[in-house]
């Protein structure tokens, strides 16, 4: 133990490991050997203490870990649409240590969101994001092999019918590109962009002599103000998707910058709202922008694109997520026809 007598006080330096297998130097002061002493031992506790967690960590630990990097491999709004996922899964999962979760204790988990009544989508993004997860785990070596995988979706689950829009409002979308903000609602249903991904849509993006269209940006609003983010990071963000020629026979090949602006500049979160309300009522169709991504997945579905090409072009993070809208569709369809058919044989009786 030294004595540091220009200023009255203990002083050891002490070598402590780290939970990468490193050692760091760390400096002990106190005023007595005795302090000193626990000082040394509570440091020396404490650094074994992070090396077990680090070996032996909670759910919650690797999550919040997972969301750290994951943020900056996807678009905004996909890991904003993580948020409440993680934090379901944090309140039901996160004082375990991730090695000790099973299958059971997540098949659980998911069956008890059936029970509440949460929609088909809602459940199946859990376990998409919990599956993420423990990929990440893997990685890290923390465990050996992925639990989500054998979960199922409860059979019962409910299915949210509001994100698929009427066959009407669909034909008044194309019959209406002229009307106030009707280009906008026209690219959304032929590059099945999301709102914030054709805000920030500029006429430099679009390749007219290729047919290609560069998403590789996005507006989000903040305080109502839009701020445009690149997505050079982004996986599943940035991608080149095609021009389809309904929409290219609208577009002026001419124009610079952003293709909807106001005086050149990013619209507002008021003047979109404004925009959207104009068109609505001038045009009389009852969707949101994000139920006309929904119809653009439908145009693919009937297309017969593969799932994971229609994953990409919609910049879906998961295929899964595309793989639960060609569900939808599919099952949408199923029951129409069934009501069809029930229709016309009631009318013969």
């Amino acid at each position: 133990m030294k004595k540091e007598k220009k200023y009255n006080y203990y002083r050891k330096k002490i070598l402590l490991k780290q939970p990468d297998g490193s050692t760091k130097a760390k400096d002990i002061y106190a005023h007595s050997e005795e302090e000193l002493l626990f000082k040394i031992r509570k440091a020396q506790a404490e650094a074994e203490e992070a090396i077990e967690r680090a070996l032996n960590p909670t759910f919650e630990m690797v999550a919040d870990e997972w969301a750290e990097a994951h943020e900056a491999e996807v678009g905004y709004y996909t890991m904003n649409g993580y948020r409440a996922p993680v934090k379901n899964l944090k309140e039901e999962l996160g004082n375990k240590l991730i090695k000790e979760i099973t299958s059971m204790d997540i098949q659980r988990f998911i069956n008890e969101l059936g029970k509440k009544g949460y929609a088909k989508h809602t459940i199946s993004l859990r376990k998409i994001v919990a599956s993420l997860i423990f990929d990440y785990a893997i990685l890290k070596d923390l465990v050996k092999t992925n639990p989500v995988t054998v979960v199922k979706i409860p059979k019962n689950a409910v299915v949210n019918k509001r994100e698929l829009p009427d066959d009407k409002d669909i034909e008044k979308v194309k019959q209406s590109v002229d009307a106030t903000f009707g280009l906008f609602a026209y690219l959304i249903l032929y590059t099945g962009c999301r709102r914030g991904e054709a805000l920030a849509l500029t006429y430099e993006d679009i390749d007219f002599k290729n047919d290609t269209i560069d998403i590789n940006k996005v507006v989000v609003f903040e305080n109502g103000k839009p701020k445009v983010y690149n997505r050079a990071k982004s996986r599943d963000g940035i991608r080149t998707i095609p021009l389809l020629t309904p929409l290219k026979n609208v577009l002026s090949q001419k124009k610079k910058g952003y293709i909807f602006n106001d005086n050149s500049l990013l619209l507002t979160l008021s003047q979109f709202n404004m925009f959207w309300s104009r068109y609505k009522k001038e045009t009389q169709v009852n969707l949101s922008p994000h139920q006309l991504r929904h119809a653009f997945a439908t145009i693919c579905f009937d297309a017969g694109l593969a799932p994971k090409d229609a994953s990409k072009i919609l910049g879906h993070s998961k295929i899964e997520l595309t793989l639960d809208v060609y569900t939808h569709i599919r099952e949408s369809r199923t029951k129409e026809t069934a009501n069809k058919l029930n229709n016309f044989l009631s009318g013969i009786s």
